[in-house]
């Protein structure tokens, strides 16, 4: 065994690695990704996307531990349309395109998913936009609202028609995937499953009661793959619970909760790092979350891991 392959030790299982190694040929080819198995002969590597290598450790060159997911540009440079394009599967039932952008009903159950996402061009003028947003509404029996970012073309224009600002606005804060999962890893299990159970179901009905139809509920929390339910489990059941949704490199963060009786030990932060580490095999770079702006002990909680603020939105509706 070459020094190179002895440094993969057992600790290395389940980190991000690079490692070269020879072919048979004698030139030399690097892989990246998560160390699985490690044996007396060779080591499986899981890549990105999940193809799996199996490299000799005698053909092993050289070998350096990889930051936890892939990198990137900061992510504070991807302009606020951008972000919030990304965001729009994350929390979805029913939808309808109004040229770029996107109407949103859910029975009424959260503003997020019963508003127009007033992003980019909606391909009509915005006072025939803005009519269409009143006949969505009504079609579905919900009140007539746009989400925009503060000083965007949508929201200016929307104004400009006497619209206003209606309930509390929200935060996203961001951070590099990488950042978020370089610590120590806990002690704590987390289940990270890709299926809606009906323990962590029950656990998010405990978490937020409301009188919303389920199968609404179920549309927006399982719909939209790829998405992942975290749950940590004692007692014989779930004690915190958190869902993640992936779209292109970011990794959108919701339904954070954890029972009274457990909190401050931690277990919202494990639920986070593990379905970061989810999202970091399928190509994740970076993470957000959306907190509403009046709630700032959540906005010191999540500034504490390292998130900061990237762009808030705000909810319009007609006077």
């Amino acid at each position: 065994m070459t020094a190179a392959a002895a440094s993969l030790t057992e600790a290395a299982q389940g980190r991000r690695w690079v490692i070269r190694y020879r072919l048979p040929d004698g030139s030399a080819t690097d892989v990246i990704g998560w160390v699985d198995a490690l044996s007396a002969d060779e080591v499986q590597v899981s890549e990105v996307g999940g193809r799996v290598r199996r490299v000799a450790r005698a053909s092993i060159v050289a070998a350096r531990a990889a930051p936890p997911a892939p990198g990137g540009p900061d992510p504070l440079r991807t302009p606020a349309a951008e972000l919030e394009r990304h965001t729009v599967r994350g929390w979805l039932a029913w939808s309808e395109p109004l040229g770029e952008w996107t109407l949103r009903s859910a029975g009424g159950f959260t503003g997020r998913a019963n508003s127009c996402h007033a992003v980019g061009d909606p391909g009509r003028p915005v006072a025939a936009a803005a009519e269409r947003i009143i006949a969505y509404a009504a079609e579905h029996e919900i009140e007539p609202r746009a989400a925009a970012v503060p000083g965007s073309e949508p929201d200016r224009a929307l104004r400009a028609l006497g619209w206003t600002e209606t309930y509390e606005p929200t935060d996203v804060l961001v951070m590099r995937l990488a950042a978020l999962l370089d610590a120590p890893t806990v002690p704590t299990t987390v289940d990270v499953t890709e299926r809606l159970e009906p323990t962590w179901w029950g656990a998010y009905q405990r978490s937020r009661p409301n009188h919303a139809d389920p199968a609404v509920l179920r549309m927006i929390l399982d719909g939209q793959p790829p998405r992942a339910f975290a749950a940590v489990h004692r007692g014989g059941g779930p004690v915190a619970i958190a869902r993640g949704h992936l779209a292109a490199d970011w990794l959108g963060l919701a339904a954070i909760w954890t029972d009274p009786d457990h909190r401050r030990g931690g277990l919202a932060t494990d639920l986070t790092r593990a379905l970061g580490h989810w999202a970091a095999r399928r190509g994740a770079r970076n993470v957000y979350l959306q907190v509403a702006s009046a709630n700032s002990a959540a906005l010191a909680a999540y500034g504490r891991l390292g998130f900061v603020h990237h762009h808030s939105y705000r909810y319009l509706r007609p006077t």
